[in-house]
C-alpha cells in the first residue's frame, strides 16, 4: 500500500543465540530526510541497516520501505527492491579487489539486473574524484579513495535510499567532515535519502538523530 514515508517501522525486534540484539519501537522517514541512527556497539545500528535493505527480516514488529511491507513481499521482493532502491556503504567497504574500481561498478549493476551504463558510470567517478583512476585496482588507492569508490558503487543504481554504516570510524576531524560533506553532496545529487549508522557523536552537528539507540539488555535493566 502506498505510504508517505520512505520508511515505516513498528516495533521491531531481532534476535541472535536468544538474545535481544535491536528493539526499536518506532521510526519513520519521509523522502529527502537524511539523519542519524546514533548509538553504541552492539546497539543494534547495523543490524537495522540490515533489515532495512531486506538483508535480514526482523523476528517481530512490521518493516516497510517505499510502502512495501519487506516480511510480506518475501526473499524474492526483498531482492528485487534493494536492487532497485538502496545503496549500502558498508563499514568494511567490501570492494572486489582483483577488479578495477569501474568493474567494481559495472557488476553492482549488472548483479542489480541493470542495464550498462558507461556514461552514468564516468560522470559518477568524475563526481567522487575519481575520473583518472577508472582502472585502478582497490590495493593501488588510499583509504579515503576506496571509500569514495564504495559511495560511488552505493549510489550507482540510483537508490532512492543511501544507508552509511560508520563511515566516520577512526578517523580525524577533518577527514570526519570530507566523508559526510561526500555523502551529503552524493546523496544531494542522486536524490537520494541518507541514513548513517554510527556511535561517532561529532556528527550530530551535521545531521539530525532520527533515532538513539542503546543496548537492548541495557533498557530492560
Amino acid at each position: 500500500m502506498p505510504t508517505a514515508n520512505l520508511i515505516d517501522l513498528n516495533d521491531v525486534v531481532h534476535h541472535a543465540s536468544g538474545q535481544p540484539i535491536l528493539s526499536v519501537a518506532r521510526l519513520c522517514l519521509p523522502p529527502g530526510h537524511h539523519g542519524l541512527l546514533l548509538g553504541p556497539s552492539g546497539s543494534g545500528k547495523t543490524t537495522l541497516l540490515h533489515a532495512l535493505a531486506g538483508l535480514l527480516v526482523p523476528h517481530q514488529g512490521r518493516l516497510s520501505l517505499l510502502g512495501h511491507d519487506l516480511r510480506a513481499i518475501g526473499d524474492a521482493g526483498r531482492d528485487r527492491l534493494r536492487a532497485d532502491h538502496v545503496g549500502i556503504v558498508f563499514q568494511q567497504l567490501h570492494l572486489i579487489h582483483a577488479v578495477s574500481i569501474a568493474d567494481n561498478l559495472r557488476l553492482a549493476r549488472r548483479l542489480a539486473g541493470k542495464a550498462p551504463d558507461e556514461k552514468g558510470l564516468k560522470e559518477l567517478l568524475i563526481r567522487v574524484g575519481l575520473a583518472d583512476r577508472m582502472s585502478a585496482l582497490p590495493a593501488d588507492l588510499s583509504q579515503g579513495e576506496r571509500q569514495r569508490v564504495a559511495v560511488a558503487r552505493a549510489l550507482v543504481n540510483q537508490p532512492a535510499l543511501l544507508l552509511a554504516d560508520e563511515p566516520t570510524s577512526a578517523l580525524d576531524d577533518a577527514n570526519c567532515d570530507g566523508v559526510i560533506d561526500l555523502l551529503l553532496e552524493q546523496a544531494a545529487l542522486s536524490g537520494a535519502t541518507l541514513l548513517v549508522a554510527t556511535h561517532d557523536r561529532r556528527l550530530m552537528s551535521r545531521l539530525p538523530v532520527l533515532l538513539e539507540l542503546v543496548k537492548p539488555m541495557e533498557r530492560a535493566a
